[in-house]
């Protein structure tokens, strides 16, 4: 193990919540590897209305080259490695990797060790709209031999606007707490055999504790491999 961590470049901002539960697992990580030390970090902090804008415009060629340009950025820092930290925002993971030239840490790839880790191979995935819907998750989910299930409608969308419209502003209610644990219990009964928080906001409404299944946190287990990275020789 190193004497002092390696750099870390984060992409965050989005949203500011869970950037700054990142920095905290990512100090609190180092810290306990070595004594006296923190993580050694570089961050681009996005304004997250923007963010949200371009996303539902569709506008995912322009949100790859803004995140590909800001990764090399980061690179130019001295990161050594890259963090989206965002589930949503790994839609533009290759081209981030691209770009940067360095190693991005992968959510979906982190999280799919740890299911089949755990023996499974069926998983409830819960996030936004985008990350439901579109193929980037569950595809790269696939590619380690996990199956995702997703809510059907009206559920789905009503997950996403829980997350927009209330969590990505601090809202926190048992409104919210109910409607993603039944979601939940609705995927086990369909044959999830574990469920993955993938979108770093459900930890706010939903934590191990709430459901009989395992649970896979997608940010703390992102957060995790980041700080092996930034610790192994």
């Amino acid at each position: 193990m190193r004497s002092t961590p390696r750099r870390i470049g984060l992409l965050g901002g989005i949203t500011w919540h869970s950037t700054l539960v990142y920095e905290q697992l990512l100090h609190d990580g180092v810290a306990a590897a070595l004594p006296g030390r923190t993580a050694d970090l570089v961050i681009r902090h996005y304004e997250f209305g923007a963010i949200a804008q371009a996303q539902e415009a569709g506008d995912w060629d322009g949100l790859a080259a803004t995140f590909g340009r800001d990764a090399r950025w980061l690179v130019d820092g001295g990161a050594e490695a890259i963090l989206i930290c965002a589930n949503t925002m790994h839609a533009v993971a290759d081209e981030v990797q691209e770009a940067a030239g360095v190693p991005v840490i992968h959510v979906v790839d982190e999280t799919a060790h740890a299911i089949r880790a755990a023996g499974l191979d069926t998983v409830a995935l819960l996030g936004t709209g985008f990350t439901m819907r579109m193929p980037f998750y569950r595809e790269r989910l696939a590619a380690h031999g996990v199956t995702a299930i997703v809510p059907e409608e009206p559920a789905l969308s009503e997950v996403h606007d829980l997350i927009y419209d209330k969590l990505a502003r601090g809202i926190v209610d048992d409104a919210g707490r109910t409607l993603v644990r039944d979601v939940t219990s609705a995927l086990v009964g369909r044959g999830a055999g574990g469920v993955i928080a993938g979108c770093t906001e459900i930890p706010m409404v939903m934590t191990a504790g709430d459901v009989d299944v395992p649970y896979f946190d997608a940010l703390e287990l992102h957060a995790a491999a980041a700080v092996r990275f930034a610790l192994a020789d």
